[in-house]
């Protein structure tokens, strides 16, 4: 049974939301842009091959898992007057914010060659800039409290305001489709519309055509994104300073200050040594690997094996399958903390892992071309799930870097957290490779309105059985996780008779 949580524990209430509103940034900025928008906008849209679409995301990521080390230590060893995170938060906030619209507008005249050249600088400017934030932000994360379950109920608020985006995240191909159609004055957008709706519209069309600059023949998810991503760009910004501005880091005044600064191979060695880590680390690897490989092929299988080719009303089902799994996320998160304060973090994962792989094998029954829709009622169950897990990883992770502090005697959230980051990055890495070729190996060619049946039915298959796969290795190593309530409660006991409470 838990302890009841300490007042000095407790994390000062505004300043637990705007740290947990920050959560929104990764999504907003990685997130949509390689889960969502990605694949329909550079392949459906522009007519790149996805297979280098895949490479393109590969070599991102693999620039990711080469920076995060260096990033996660020199966030440890920083010591200025504003924290050791605090100011790449706020750095790495505005940088990304400034360069993500280069994605979405592509100088004219470059041949497919030109444009995966200019993906590729482009991203990779942008990815180092968002792990400047991205790295100090989560080893902020792992300080900001000691109690084991005051760790959890943060998570839970972390969970809560990412499902915002994650509901806006939902509706946004239907929003940049019709955007775009409002763009290039297609009368399609205004038919089936009251006549209030159709005069705001008309009036808004010639500004929309304007900033979006189309060309004739240009699909209206090109011509929407131009726009669309001034409004993405805004959120970074606004999302990614609430953390920089507005939270304290409790440990750095106390004791990190004066801590003796770590090498960086030293660093690595010491994460490399950490054994809860290890569990987490391959837990996280088989999960995201299982859950993005197939990000985009869902899409997919959604617009042309669903509903048979009709991408408005994929992206309508898109929509509201988003908004569902929104609501009941977030009226099921505080069941899972009850959950985990009640029994362990490690259980609850275990159980929910094993729901996940359930959900996702009712896609047989649910997700049909006769029934459409039904797929939202797999996807709620599946996703919800998921979300459950996504809400302890954090917070057990908190409780490795407690471990670690036990063994090594100094605070390294920012090194823990990048070596973990590490096998995050490593999985996104090759789930997005894996993406590309599931997609190429299906059949699928982006020029023909209607697919094939064989290659409808290959896409189906590798939709649903990759993930099963992966996540029972996942389930595996939850198994394994050695740091329940109990265990912890003596590292900490440890830890406050060495170096007394913070």
């Amino acid at each position: 049974m838990p302890e009841k949580i300490a007042p000095g524990d407790r994390i000062p209430p505004f300043q637990k939301i705007a740290f947990a509103a920050g959560m929104n940034t990764e999504y907003v900025a990685t997130g949509l842009m390689t889960g969502v928008l990605w694949m329909p906008f550079f392949n459906i849209g522009l007519g790149l091959n996805p297979v280098v679409l895949g490479g393109i995301l590969m070599a991102y990521r693999a620039w990711d898992a080469i920076i995060d080390p260096v990033m996660g230590n020199l966030s440890d060893n920083t010591r200025t007057p504003w924290g050791r995170r605090r100011p790449y938060l706020l750095a790495g906030a505005i940088i990304s914010a400034l360069l993500y619209p280069l994605f979405w507008n592509i100088p004219g005249g470059l041949g497919d060659t030109g444009r995966t050249l200019y993906l590729l600088l482009v991203g990779m400017l942008f990815f180092a800039s968002f792990t400047m934030w991205s790295i100090p932000y989560y080893a902020m994360q792992l300080e900001l409290t000691p109690s084991y379950d005051e760790r959890t109920r943060l998570t839970g608020w972390m969970t809560f305001f990412s499902k915002l985006s994650y509901l806006a995240g939902g509706w946004l191909l239907a929003f940049v489709i019709l955007v775009g159609t409002l763009a290039s004055g297609d009368p399609a957008a205004l038919e089936g519309r009251s006549a209030g709706v159709r005069e705001i519209l008309g009036a808004i069309q010639p500004w929309l055509a304007a900033l979006a600059g189309n060309t004739p023949g240009e699909r209206p998810i090109v011509a929407g994104m131009r726009i669309v991503c001034w409004l993405i760009a805004a959120s970074i910004l606004c999302f990614g300073l609430l953390p920089a501005l507005f939270v304290k880091e409790r440990y750095y005044e106390s004791e990190a200050r004066q801590q003796v600064r770590d090498p960086f191979w030293q660093s690595i060695k010491e994460s490399a040594r950490c054994g809860p880590l290890w569990s987490l680390n391959v837990l996280v690897f088989f999960l995201l690997l299982g859950t993005m490989s197939v990000a985009s092929l869902g899409q997919y299988v959604n617009f042309y094996y669903a509903c048979q080719g009709d991408l408005v009303l994929g992206a309508v089902i898109a929509g509201w399958k988003g908004t569902v799994v929104v609501l009941v996320g977030v009226s099921t998160i505080p069941l899972f903390i009850w959950l985990g304060e009640r029994w362990d973090k490690r259980r609850v994962v275990i159980f929910m892992l094993a729901c996940s792989i359930f959900g996702h094998l009712l896609n047989i029954f649910l997700m049909t071309p006769s029934r459409p829709w039904l797929q939202i009622v797999s996807g709620v169950f599946e996703s919800c799930s998921l979300s459950a897990v996504w809400l302890f990883l954090p917070s057990m992770k908190a409780d490795v870097a407690d471990w670690d502090e036990r063994q090594t005697r100094r605070r390294r959230e920012g090194a823990i957290n990048a070596f973990h980051y590490w096998f995050v990055k490593a999985a996104l890495t090759l789930s997005m490779g894996i993406g590309g070729v599931a997609l190429q190996v299906s059949g699928f060619n982006a020029a023909l309105p209607v697919q094939s049946s064989e290659t409808l039915g290959r896409m189906f298959a590798i939709y649903l059985g990759l993930p099963l796969v992966l996540w029972t290795v996942a389930l595996g190593a939850a198994w394994f996780y050695p740091l329940t309530r109990e265990r912890f409660a003596v590292v900490r006991r440890e830890l406050e008779a060495r170096r007394g409470q913070i």
